[in-house]
């Protein structure tokens, strides 16, 4: 389970936001952007792979990257994460998405070692221990990982500044999933009832700090999670199936259906999603698509 904030941060909810276009530079540092063409026959899309956090040094994206989403008719992100805080979708969700019932609270499904560990680690991530027992537990873990980005902004997420360079070449935005999917998805993986176990992994703010700024540089770097050695225990292979696996398939499914259109699509996702046997770039490979990396 020591991928656990490192996978969280490769698939949780992103927010978006619109800024003005500004001139053109040089980015201060070299990213090697997993950037892919799709095709097959005279047909074809592009998919870029993303964190949802980064540095502002990351950015203008290079040019290869803005004339594809230039010359794409749409582009395509996870959800619209901005629907999270709208005020009717949270009242409608509120109390049964993120709250436990009233006559519980979070520490009645952990053992007392697990309730201790919560403790420090609530005070090590500045979180109310109070406050917290009465979210459900995928909430819970929202809070933490948020609460571990510090070096690292999420203003500066690639799928964020992606969005907004979108906005900027009036490229109209697409979703593959609604908040609500991707909420229920999160519920699903994790539950009270293997709060105890997942709390107890739960790194050290220090550790989630090196976590994410080793992800980051991996990132940057263009290393491959699948160079990095890992193991999985019973709870990574369902958080996997769940988050990863099921949601490709049905992605792939999509887009195949915007390539067979004709029009040109942008597909941005998290890249932890393009990787391995099950991932998006080995199914269209299997699918006889031809797969093509747009920056070497």
């Amino acid at each position: 389970m020591n991928r656990l904030f490192t996978f969280l941060i490769c698939t949780v909810l992103s927010g978006c936001s619109i800024t003005a276009n500004q001139p053109r530079k040089e980015a201060p540092i070299d990213v090697k952007w997993p950037i892919y063409k799709i095709e097959k026959g005279n047909k074809y899309m592009y998919l870029l792979g993303t964190i949802h956090i980064g540095k502002e040094e990351m950015y203008p994206f290079p040019k290869k990257i803005e004339h594809a989403l230039k010359e794409s008719k749409y582009l395509v992100t996870e959800t619209d994460a901005t629907g999270l805080t709208d005020g009717d979708y949270q009242q409608s969700v509120n109390k049964e998405r993120y709250f436990l019932k009233e006559d519980e609270s979070l520490n009645d499904f952990l053992s007392k070692d697990a309730e201790i560990i919560l403790k420090q680690r609530a005070e090590e991530y500045n979180l109310d221990f109070q406050e917290l027992q009465k979210y459900q537990f995928w909430f819970v873990m929202i809070l933490f990982l948020n609460a571990g980005v510090e070096e690292l902004s999420t203003d500066y997420g690639v799928d964020q500044k992606i969005t907004e360079l979108a906005d900027t070449h009036y490229v109209p935005t697409k979703y593959l999933e609604t908040p609500k999917y991707q909420i229920e998805a999160m519920r699903k993986v994790y539950t009270e009832n293997e709060a105890d176990q997942v709390i107890k992994q739960i790194p050290s703010l220090k550790e989630s700090k090196r976590q994410l700024l080793q992800l980051y540089s991996n990132y940057i770097d263009g290393k491959s999670n699948d160079e990095i050695e890992q193991t999985e225990d019973h709870f990574d292979k369902k958080q996997n199936k769940i988050m990863v696996e099921d949601r490709n398939k049905i992605w792939v499914e999509k887009f195949e259906s915007y390539i067979h259109s004709g029009d040109i699509y942008f597909a941005a996702v998290g890249v932890g999603h393009l990787e391995g046997e099950s991932g998006i770039l080995a199914t269209f490979k299997k699918n006889g698509y031809d797969v093509k990396k747009v920056i070497e």
